[in-house]
């Protein structure tokens, strides 16, 4: 079995409220996920941030699709419509399930709620796909 990275790439232009410059900043989340595994193994996925100044808070999959911008309750750190949150620990989405399909699966849209700060976020979406064997 081969690890593959897959790395997304969002790019968005973060304007600093009290900055004079416009700076781009990339952020980018990378899944770390075995390719090929087998069918009724277990399968444990991590995703990840590579900029250190963004972290990962929470992570949801299943959210309801909108046409507009996802919606973040600053408050209480969620994203509105969201109800399945995955676990996060040390700045990692965690993910462990066990295929029951063969073939290649993908896993599905997954949102991220990242943070800079104390008062600085943005959503990300990410997903991957695995191929089962026997």
């Amino acid at each position: 079995m081969y690890l593959t990275v897959i790395r997304l790439i969002a790019l968005f232009f973060l304007l600093g409220l009290f900055s004079c410059s416009n700076q781009v900043e990339y952020i980018e989340l990378e899944v770390l996920v075995s390719d090929t595994v087998k069918i009724e193994e277990k399968v444990l996925a991590r995703i990840y941030s590579n900029n250190s100044d963004w972290k990962i808070v929470k992570a949801y999959f299943e959210c309801e699709d909108k046409l507009k911008a996802d919606k973040v309750d600053a408050l209480n750190e969620t994203i509105e419509g969201c109800s399945k949150e995955l676990f996060v620990r040390n700045d990692t989405v965690i993910i462990q399930f066990t295929p029951t399909k063969l073939g290649l699966n993908d896993f599905g849209k997954i949102k991220t709620l990242m943070k800079k700060g104390s008062d600085k976020f943005k959503v990300l979406e990410s997903d991957f796909s695995y191929i089962v064997i026997q």
